[in-house]
């Protein structure tokens, strides 16, 4: 028998919660109405032709207000590179802005998973993950951005010199996981465990002054104070919720709502549970030291997703609200490995 260790302990641990299950009937399967949502312009990056069509097919977080003329506007992160982009929504169409937001002033990969906005910061977070490849750690991927949003355009925020308008830039959030019992064996263990299996944020959320975590392999929702991650030594009040999905499923976005957040979840990128399918559910936000099961609303049937020219692939990574009713979700969906994140709305009932 293999000696017990904290990392086979809290490997464990996670594991049983991923694996548990509760009596809840089948969600219904529902299907993107309308087809791919067109991209009017399309992003542009200075790029070469391999690496900017790779870059496109990259989208992996949104985050989405309405500006002083009512126009959604929305902020779309890129897990290649440094740059995001702003979009607006208008007429089941996507209109692309050609002018980059520069995140970071580095050569080194972010890779930005999420985004969300308060209506008064924006918020980007890397990863935190090591390398996909290698496993190597990528303390690149180990930082949490906010800037002030414009409430007038719906954009950023700029002062006289055109910088960005409350910028910060830390990189606390790995100091604080490494002190979660239930998550410092994974930091530790990083590289060892590799992308699969270590620290991923897939997702990130706001609501009354606290940001909220999406970690993908562990179906788990890391929880803290936003101001104080971004004050040197602030309390952050962290908390772990692990949340019971399934075997093989994890994290890929939430989204904040009315009561609580919306949860997009798919395969946790282990090789073996590429089949789980996606699916949206509830949470309430109440945080727990015991493996909590969400309310599954519905998953998504993408079989007649058609595939353009500039498509690979179809991951939802991605989900965004555009409105919200007593009986249901309006929702959009941006998958990675297509251009631009080919938009598809869902109607997901309550």
């Amino acid at each position: 028998m293999l000696p017990s260790t904290p990392l086979l302990q809290t490997a464990a641990s996670l594991l049983l919660a991923m694996a548990s299950t509760q009596a809840q009937a089948a969600p219904p399967s529902i299907q993107p109405h309308g087809g791919v949502w067109p991209v009017q312009a399309g992003f542009a990056f200075d790029q070469g032709k391999k690496k900017a069509l790779k870059t496109r097919q990259s989208v992996s977080g949104i985050a989405c207000s309405l500006n002083a003329q009512q126009q959604r506007v929305c902020l779309l992160a890129f897990d290649e590179g440094v740059h995001a982009r702003w979009a607006t929504l208008q007429d089941a169409a996507m209109v692309a802005e050609p002018a980059p937001l520069v995140l970071r002033d580095d050569t080194g990969e972010l890779d930005a998973e999420g985004a969300a906005t308060d209506g008064r910061y924006f918020f980007v977070t890397g990863s935190h993950s090591a390398k996909r490849k290698s496993g190597d750690s990528n303390p690149h991927s180990r930082h949490v951005i906010r800037f002030q949003r414009d409430p007038a355009t719906g954009r950023a925020l700029r002062s006289a010199d055109g910088a960005l308008a409350g910028y910060a830039d830390t990189g606390r959030l790995w100091t604080v996981m490494q002190a979660q019992p239930a998550l410092k064996a994974f930091t530790q263990e990083n590289a060892a465990l590799g992308d699969a299996a270590g620290i991923n944020i897939e997702g990130v959320a706001v609501r009354d002054g606290r940001l909220y975590f999406g970690l993908r392999s562990m179906g788990a929702v890391l929880a803290v104070d936003a101001e104080a991650l971004f004050t040197p030594a602030g309390a952050v009040n962290a908390t772990v919720t692990p949340l019971v999905l399934g075997t093989g499923r994890g994290i890929r976005d939430m989204e904040a709502v009315a009561k609580g957040f919306l949860l997009l979840t798919g395969p946790n990128d282990a090789q073996a549970y590429q089949g789980v399918g996606w699916a949206v559910a509830w949470w309430d936000g109440q945080a727990s030291s015991t493996p909590v099961t969400p309310q599954w609303l519905a998953s998504l049937d993408l079989g007649r997703v058609k595939l353009g020219d500039c498509d690979k692939e179809i991951k939802p990574e991605a989900i965004t609200v555009l409105k919200e009713t007593p009986s249901s979700y309006e929702v959009l969906v941006l998958s990675d490995g297509m251009c631009e994140g080919g938009p598809l709305a869902f109607t997901v009932p309550k």
